[in-house]
């Protein structure tokens, strides 16, 4: 297991910071997560590890993500949701279950994955973070897009539990990058896994 920590003043973008990521990591499988998750999975190393070997056409797998894809907002259609994800508000604990069912060693087929915590194996994607994307939002689904269409597979999991001592909030930048997200995508909508 390697731990590399980058400390960002917001003088690079997501995108930037885990571009070295990809490039400075010894391991094939790189996980990405945001500084403000408490991973609830005990010896999870062995686990993620696992998910890989087990799922080998994969290339990305997270948490929490969709299998439809028709705009900016991955969480647009919630009946396309998945995942489970705990969030910390106001010193309260609560969990939001978007899954229909738990898929225990499967992996559900998604197009995007949400950004607060997800895994990489570099030698199954063809595209990393596309720096176009300044600041901290858009990092994720474009990653995911670029390598959908390349033809790599996205999965999400349940088997590993966490809790994101924030809640996730739109801003300017966010609606910026969203216009541009859009602008470049949109002749793909609907998205759909592979």
């Amino acid at each position: 297991t390697e731990i590399l920590i980058y400390e960002n003043d917001g003088s690079l973008s997501l995108t930037q910071v885990y571009n070295k990521g990809l490039v400075e990591s010894k391991n094939e499988i790189v996980v990405f997560m945001h500084d403000d998750i408490i991973l609830e999975t005990t010896n999870i190393t062995p686990k993620i590890i696992k998910l890989f070997d087990k799922h080998p056409e994969h290339g990305i797998i997270g948490v929490a993500g969709t299998d439809n894809l028709t705009s900016g907002v991955w969480w647009e259609h919630r009946e396309n949701m998945f995942g489970v994800v705990g969030h910390l508000h106001n010193n309260k604990r609560h969990v939001n279950h978007y899954s229909k069912g738990i898929y225990n060693d499967k992996l559900k087929d998604v197009c995007v994955i949400d950004g607060l915590f997800f895994m990489v194996h570099k030698g199954r994607i063809k595209k990393n973070f596309n720096e176009e994307f300044n600041g901290f939002h858009f990092y994720d689904i474009s990653f995911c897009v670029d390598n959908l269409l390349e033809g790599v597979k996205i999965g999400l999991t349940t088997k590993i539990s966490l809790t994101h001592k924030s809640i996730g909030m739109p801003n300017k930048q966010w609606e910026k990058n969203k216009l541009f997200f859009e602008a470049i995508y949109e002749k793909h909508f609907p998205l759909i896994p592979n």
